[in-house]
């Protein structure tokens, strides 16, 4: 009895400890935009500041994916873009367009600070969106 007892206690733990692992592995970080300041403040948005409307995320060290959403006060979803700029350039190397969230975690080149952008204008299936003040909520993952 003792035996049994044991043996399903052990399962159940080898079971869990993956999923509490990756529990721990995961980071959640969030940032604020405004396209309604960012349009009519000459000294931009009071996000982390792009005047179009960005939030910059700086991931840390063995993070490799971000996911991404985006809340509007519209209620509406926001098309957004992800980017990095590899060289430092100011023009971004690689993006990837999303419509209030990501389908899937994102792959990102470590130790480059991601930038998340909200665009104007419906998402890429017609679905109606719109960029007017919200919250973008990234979530890193090894």
């Amino acid at each position: 009895m003792t035996r049994k007892l044991f043996s399903l206690i052990l399962a159940t733990l080898v079971v869990a400890l993956p999923v509490v692992s990756q529990a721990k592995r995961a980071r959640t970080e969030t940032g604020e935009y405004n396209t309604i300041k960012a349009d009519t403040d000459p000294n931009g948005p009071s996000t982390k500041g792009h005047l179009s409307n960005g939030v910059d995320f700086t991931p840390r060290k063995g993070e490799r994916f971000v996911s991404v959403v985006l809340a509007d006060k519209s209620g509406l979803p926001t098309r957004a873009v992800i980017q990095q700029d590899y060289d430092g350039d100011g023009v971004a190397d690689v993006s990837t367009e999303m419509c209030g969230a990501t389908d899937a975690p994102v792959a990102f080149r470590k130790g480059i600070d991601l930038i998340v952008l909200t665009q104007e204008g419906p998402c890429e299936d017609g679905t109606a969106a719109t960029s007017t003040f919200g919250t973008v909520t990234a979530t890193f993952t090894r």
